[in-house]
């Protein structure tokens, strides 16, 4: 059996809605990192529960009691289940505006905050349009929860597929080391990277740092903890800092300290000065442009957002859109049939999960495998048609 079938093999015997290992372990992850594992992740839990216990040789639910005194298998837990999509220079207007529209009106020493930087990709491109700024006086922090992201961050290296977005004139800072490409170590050493957790302390004393980049990360929080972060940030960055969120999360409300502005075309969140209403100035002129159009990829995180939140409705909506934008994407595919199970929509999830089958005969792999972050394709084919098999056994989507 695959690991995801194992996965599902271990839901049914006790999920997130039956008490089991899965609930064990979503407890946890919630009391310990503020994370909340939506519908779409619990088969990702699941099946690293069932991977990790066989490993072990000890049952799912032996298995998931003991990571509240395992530090180390909590460890693996996490590496396993939180999702590291990054790429070099994603969304590329928002670096156009921090380049253009924002570190020319800052005042030095300039501190960037990469919170929850993943692979790395992020806060080396934080780093190479700062060092493009031509200011001298300049430090990127990089934080992530977890260790496996932290260490491909300090490592610095990254496969030619990986730093196919990094455009020509920042080229020089990549060396090649066999057959992966190394970031120059003088652009490294002006990064800290560090294992955190946003639920904690921030990584810099209060006021020194201007700009944050936390994009994609509040949306596997939940709501609670998503505004307390927010809201403690507000108070910890610089007068005037600016929040850089996915455009998913810009559905957030807005937290205490910080409101909403555009800058350069791209929506942001800017601490409300001393003085100044919650709802804040509008924005000079120069920056009310309009945003880029949302992509295949915002509307299916945006999507992911509204499970989050429990609202499958609005689920639907953004992953049908995402879908239509870019039908050959089956991790979409998978995640809007999710949504309408929720909705009780057998037919229509049922059509959805054969729609992510074709999919991935058809896909993009370079795509497909950062979507899958980790798994295999043969591990998402296993729990689709698990999902199709339940249906026509009468089980529910």
């Amino acid at each position: 059996m695959s690991a995801a079938g194992a996965g599902e093999a271990a839901r049914r015997r006790g999920g997130a809605s039956g008490g089991g290992p899965v609930e064990a372990a979503t407890r946890l992850l919630a009391e310990r990192t503020g994370m909340q594992v939506t519908q779409g992740l619990t088969e990702r839990l699941a099946a690293c529960l069932a991977r990790a216990a066989r490993a072990a040789g000890r049952s799912p639910d032996a298995y998931a009691a003991s990571l509240a005194v395992d530090p180390a298998a909590f460890e693996r837990l996490l590496d396993c289940v939180t999702v590291q999509e990054s790429g070099f220079f994603r969304y590329p207007d928002q670096f156009a505006a921090l380049a253009h529209q924002v570190l020319p009106t800052l005042e030095g020493p300039v501190v960037v905050w990469s919170a929850g930087c993943a692979n790395g990709q992020e806060p080396y491109s934080l780093a190479m349009e700062l060092a493009a700024s031509g200011r001298p006086d300049w430090r990127v922090l990089a934080t992530d929860i977890s260790a496996a992201a932290v260490a491909r961050t300090r490592a610095g290296r990254y496969t030619t597929a990986e730093v196919a977005g990094i455009p020509p004139v920042h080229h020089r800072w990549l060396h090649p080391a066999g057959d992966l490409w190394e970031v120059d170590p003088t652009l490294r050493a002006l990064v800290r990277v560090e294992q955190a957790n946003l639920t904690g302390g921030f990584p810099a004393g209060p006021g020194r740092c201007q700009v944050v980049f936390c994009r994609n990360v509040l949306i596997y929080l939940s709501r609670a903890v998503a505004e307390s972060f927010l809201t403690r940030l507000a108070g910890w960055l610089a007068p005037g800092g600016l929040v850089f969120l996915g455009y998913s999360e810009t559905m957030l409300p807005p937290a205490s300290g910080l409101h909403a502005d555009v800058v350069g075309g791209v929506h942001v969140l800017r601490v409300v000065d001393k003085g100044e209403g919650r709802s804040g100035s509008r924005p000079p002129a120069h920056a009310r442009s309009s945003p880029q159009p949302a992509t295949a990829a915002d509307m299916a995180a945006a999507g992911d957002l509204a499970l989050a939140h429990g609202d499958p409705a609005a689920a639907v909506a953004a992953f049908r859109k995402a879908v239509f934008l870019d039908p050959d994407r089956p991790v979409t595919w998978f995640r809007l049939g999710m949504a309408l199970g929720i909705l009780q929509d057998r037919r229509g999830a049922r059509r959805a999960y054969a729609a992510a089958l074709v999919a991935l005969e058809r896909c993009d792999q370079g795509t497909l495998e950062a979507d899958l972050d980790g798994w295999g394709p043969d591990d998402l084919a296993g729990v689709l048609r698990a999902k199709l098999a339940q249906d026509q056994r009468g089980g529910g989507a």
